[in-house]
């Protein structure tokens, strides 16, 4: 269960940057640089400051949003760049599905 999500951050902000360096983006240009750092930060910004399911999903659809423009407009490829929004996005939907990141100060 997730209950930890400082933790859980620290994890998923290690694995994201791996799977940037692992895709080359600091072979690209650093607009796309930036547009994947932004896509790394929404994501950690969304898993630690709110709490609404509706808007962690929307902000792990505008990182997979983000990630495929800096993907479209990268000059060297970027191969496996989308699986640095699917570690969040699994997070977030089994987190859901169990109940484990709803905050226990939160009553219905």
């Amino acid at each position: 269960m997730i209950r930890n999500r400082g933790w859980w951050a620290v994890v998923i902000g290690t694995l994201a940057s791996m799977q940037a360096w692992d895709s080359g983006v600091l072979q690209s240009t650093a607009l796309v640089q930036g547009i994947v750092a932004m896509a790394i930060a929404l994501i950690l910004f969304a898993l630690l400051f709110i709490s609404s399911y509706g808007t962690q999903a929307g902000a792990v659809a505008v990182c997979f949003v983000l990630l495929t423009a800096a993907r479209i407009i990268s000059p060297s490829p970027l191969p496996t760049l989308h699986l640095i929004g699917f570690f969040p996005a699994i997070l977030l939907f089994l987190g859901e599905s169990t109940g484990a990141l709803r905050r226990e100060d939160v009553r219905p």
